[in-house]
């Protein structure tokens, strides 16, 4: 079903176009940021991990797409996502858009932009729920570009920021989870599961 979905989006334009060549390009990052985002957001606030990942791949997809149109044609343009149900709706509402942007770079792996903009959202958001995702995404980013030292110096802020995340060494072993189904979902969706060394 999703496959049928990311087909007819990216076929939506010319595929010899550049609007047709960005919708795809954008279509599948945003299916794999999505995914990667609902498999994040099920370490934090529970839920079906595989369920959460294949609902953000939806969305994602769907907005990828138009946002690669757009980028390819210099053209507003639109694209009709199904809505997603009220557990996807409140995961992403919980993440916040910036922090959704911030995976994307993560899926892509460009560690130190998603660093970056986590941190960012971290300074600027007043939400728990935000502020916490954000520091798993920085914390993520850092296990899986082998800084050791940023991911160690992360974990005692999320539970400074949240106690009911557990002990430090509980909040690693979430990031580390992290890094596997980060991994795991690029895989599932036909891109390099590892990142290149820079």
């Amino acid at each position: 079903m999703v496959a049928a979905g990311t087909i007819a989006l990216a076929n939506g334009c010319a595929s010899d176009s550049e609007a047709g060549k960005g919708a795809a390009q954008g279509a599948t990052m945003g299916m794999v940021g999505g995914a990667v985002a609902g498999a994040v957001g099920s370490l934090l606030w529970g839920g079906n991990p595989v369920e959460g990942a294949a609902k953000g791949a939806v969305v994602g997809t769907a907005s990828g797409a138009a946002t690669g149109a757009v980028a390819g044609s210099q053209r507003k343009a639109a694209a009709k996502a199904a809505d997603p149900d009220a557990k996807q709706a409140e995961m992403r509402k919980k993440m916040g858009d910036r922090n959704y942007a911030s995976t994307v770079m993560l899926t892509q792996c460009r560690h130190q932009d998603a660093i970056a903009s986590a941190r960012e959202t971290y300074a600027a958001s007043k939400d728990k729920n935000e502020r916490v995702y954000a520091l798993m995404i920085e914390g993520i980013a850092a296990e899986e570009s082998g800084d050791k030292a940023l991911a160690s110096s992360i974990y005692p802020k999320v539970v400074q920021e949240d106690s009911s995340r557990g002990s430090v060494d509980k909040v690693r072993a979430d990031a580390l989870e992290g890094v596997m189904k980060v991994q795991a979902t690029r895989r599932e969706h036909g891109l390099a599961p590892l990142c290149k060394a820079t």
